[in-house]
């Protein structure tokens, strides 16, 4: 079967021409050829068609080999390009073949002419091959070349010393050594001191056979940051032995942060979970013994045996209410009573309260912010901040220094609150309390806001002066930081949300002194001891008193007495049915009703914050009497 074969022919005898094809034709082929014997022409065939080979005679009137070989060089063809002259001296010949040619045949021996032509079609298809082979290679050494200096990680090669052969533009950027330092340097001379082992570990069991090995590792910046990288290697082999290694790193630092950030916020909302519910609990307990300590009180005189002793009782369970409302302020539990004001107004109404407190071996120093943006926030929450701050900072210099109280404006952007995961951006009030005390290794850092933890000794402390502050902060949606080292003090930076607005003047309540009456109340309370406390103080004061265990039972009793109950005392949170929902059924049928709502807790998100939501009253627990009987006279006024 003839093989097609398409033949440029540079000829200007059609003689000659058909003298070729023929031969052609005898070898096995089947032509499919042009004459050309101009460069015009030649050009033009280059165009129309894709050829096999170009066979051309030496000299032409208007054209030559050498120039139809020029041509195809200008136009980037690689065809084999054979000669065929009838008379071609060895010199010229010799010429020929150096410009380009690939063989040259006498028109008297064309039985040269079919060998060279299968020769040379194949050694073009080899060519072709190689060509297309290099190219892939270009090609493939680009995309490493061109991943090696754009990936997002560290990529280097070392040799099987550990010295640096390569190092890509990644690692320039994130270490800060430029490729010029770090090639021909050892790996160890960056790894942070006391991780040299676990780099030397590695190159050991990787040698050993080990096929993957990845772990984590601290490097040191050109600048002394530390950076923390996540490095994977393998063994590079040259002719079936390891010459070196090729190490992939990323850096991980951010992400360990962030996830430790994670950590910690879990961590430290688990234990406000269990302080909350373990303060809820001991006000329940503390209402009753103040309560009924209070209650005997109002019965005996002063001169009485057991008055002291009584007296004694309240104040101890006024003690424990103080450290559970620490724990509630942790738990950010609290009922909050937001208004608009300036910080600055709030440090300079205590600076004398505070220059007391930290005494006189302190320099207390206050940098206020002019026109300070105003936040919305809970006044005297903010001053329990900014005093346990203080006190804090008092403790850390006993033996004298500086304290710094600072207020600025601050706009926390994007970038900010991508490592600083519960950040959002916007505007923000800062508040900076900094100390020249005994500072804080990184370990004491991480547990300073938890309850009951304190480097203080035995007796000094309660370990919840910053956990309130935390939680305080927390509850306010602002945000909380230390920046400590050993030796050399701490700063404590605050971060409330800034809105627009004027500041609000604070109001002084009237006090009048607590009155009873004749009204009937209903009390709905689940714990024993609080209901029939409260029941024994309103009756003292002349009330009729109604009772229930939960919301379903104070339905029922509601029902029973609608037309003489004047108020209902109820539990926020209670079984069966809560004081939201016994609530919600009561007020609907009848709107004019009063409520009273009492809680150990303060603000929790699904049962209390209706409360402040419908303007309702809350009295915390423990309260004392006469607090309860003032609120109940108050309400029952209205």
């Amino acid at each position: 079967m003839s093989r097609t074969l398409r033949v440029l022919v540079v000829e200007d005898s059609e003689d000659d021409t058909l003298l070729l094809i023929r031969e052609l034709r005898r070898g096995g082929y089947d032509p499919v050829f042009q004459r050309v014997d101009t460069r015009a022409d030649m050009n033009n065939a280059l165009d129309r068609r894709q050829w096999d080979i170009v066979i051309a005679d030496y000299s032409l009137p208007n054209f030559s080999a050498p120039e139809a070989l020029g041509l195809l060089k200008e136009r980037g063809f690689d065809l084999p390009f054979i000669i065929v002259s009838g008379s071609i001296g060895e010199d010229t010949a010799v010429a020929a073949m150096k410009s380009g040619a690939h063989d040259y045949i006498m028109k008297d021996n064309f039985a040269r002419l079919l060998p060279a032509i299968a020769r040379e079609l194949r050694e073009a298809v080899g060519r072709r091959e190689r060509k297309k082979a290099e190219e892939a290679l270009r090609e493939s050494e680009e995309r490493y070349r061109d991943l090696f200096e754009n990936a997002n990680d560290i990529i280097y090669t070392l040799d099987l010393e550990g010295n640096f052969t390569s190092f890509n533009r990644t690692g320039e950027r994130i270490t800060g050594y430029s490729r010029d330092e770090i090639i021909g340097s050892n790996f160890a001379n960056i790894v942070k001191p006391g991780q040299q082992d676990v780099f030397h570990q590695m190159l050991k069991r990787k040698l050993a056979g080990e096929e993957q090995i990845s772990y984590e590792l601290e490097i040191v910046a050109k600048d002394g940051r530390q950076i923390l990288l996540d490095v994977s290697t393998r063994l590079i082999y040259k002719e079936g032995r390891p010459v070196g290694v090729q190490g992939i790193a990323r850096d991980v630092t951010e992400r360990k942060s962030l996830e430790a950030q994670l950590r910690q916020a879990q961590k430290m909302e688990s234990i406000g979970t269990l302080a909350g519910g373990i303060a809820h609990d001991f006000n329940n307990i503390l209402t009753g013994i103040i309560g009924f300590a209070d209650l005997a009180l109002f019965n005996l005189s002063a001169q009485h045996p057991l008055y002291h002793s009584l007296q004694e009782i309240k104040n101890l369970g006024e003690r424990a209410a103080r450290l559970t409302r620490q724990l509630l302020a942790f738990a950010r539990k609290q009922m909050l009573e937001p208004q608009p004001f300036n910080l600055n107004d709030v440090i300079t109404d205590l600076s004398k309260f505070l220059r007391r407190v930290i005494g006189e071996h302190i320099d207390l120093q206050t940098i206020l912010a002019n026109d300070l943006a105003i936040v919305h926030a809970d006044v005297s929450q903010i001053e329990q901040v900014l005093v346990n701050l203080c006190v804090n900072a008092r403790d850390a210099m006993s033996h004298g220094g500086k304290l710094v109280i600072e207020t600025r404006n601050v706009d926390l952007d994007e970038m900010y609150c991508q490592t600083h995961p519960w950040a959002k951006p916007g505007n923000y009030v800062l508040l900076s309390v900094s100390d020249t005390g005994v500072g804080m290794d990184r370990a004491t850092q991480e547990r300073i806001f938890e309850p009951f933890f304190t480097t203080k000794e035995l007796g000094q402390g309660t370990g919840l002066g910053l956990a309130m502050v935390y939680g305080i902060i927390k509850q306010h949606e602002g945000l909380i930081h230390v920046y400590s080292e050993p030796g050399h003090g701490s700063t404590f930076k605050i971060y409330l949300p800034a809105i627009s607005g004027q500041a609000k003047a604070a109001e002084r309540p009237i006090i009048e002194a607590p009155r009873g009456g004749s009204e009937t109340i209903l009390i709905a309370e689940d714990e024993t001891s609080v209901r029939e406390l409260i029941v024994a103080i309103l009756e003292t004061q002349g009330y009729s008193v109604l009772t229930a265990s939960n919301g379903e039972d104070a339905v029922r009793v509601f029902e029973q007495n609608r037309e003489g109950i004047d108020l209902i005392i109820s539990d926020a949170v209670m079984p069966r049915l809560g004081g939201r929902e016994l609530y919600e059924i009561l007020q609907r049928r009848f709107p004019a009703l009063k409520f009273l709502f009492i809680s150990g807790y303060s603000v929790n998100a699904m049962s209390e914050r209706f409360i402040i939501d419908e303007g309702l009253e809350l009295l915390h627990k423990p309260f004392n009497t006469i607090d309860l009987i003032r609120k109940v006279r108050e309400l029952l006024d209205r």
